[in-house]
């Protein structure tokens, strides 16, 4: 169901993607009655948009990321990696551990921080 929310209600939580991950936790809230907004970078696909044919459909949902390492085809499209996933996932890059200082404080009453740990702390 749709609803507009103001910018400073703070009640509603933001998902980030609606793939395998991000579509079940906003799921997993909205059956707990917290208002959810999830944001999708790509289309609505419909089940006649669907075909059996990875070049038609990279042309509708693809697009490539181009990280460190192997290419990636990710689907940006409501549904993100339950409607086709390469089956790689980037490694997090150490800038994302450090949004805050890489990027600077945001509009307020926003909450970005940086990690309590870097990347160098997580590998063996």
């Amino acid at each position: 169901m749709a609803k507009k929310y103001e910018l400073s209600d703070s009640s509603v939580v933001v998902v980030i993607g609606s793939g395998a991950g991000g579509g079940t936790l906003a799921n997993e809230l909205a059956q707990k009655g917290i208002d959810v907004v999830c944001l999708e970078a790509g289309p609505r696909l419909t089940l006649a948009d669907v075909v059996n044919h990875p070049p038609t459909m990279f042309a509708k949902m693809g697009w490539l990321d181009r990280r460190i390492g192997p290419m990636v085809w990710n689907g940006k499209t409501v549904g993100g990696t339950t409607m086709f996933w390469s089956g790689i996932t980037p490694r997090i890059q150490e800038h994302e551990f450090r949004a805050l200082s890489t990027y600077g404080q945001l509009d307020a009453g926003t909450t970005l921080i940086d990690w309590p740990l870097t990347l160098k702390e997580l590998e063996p």
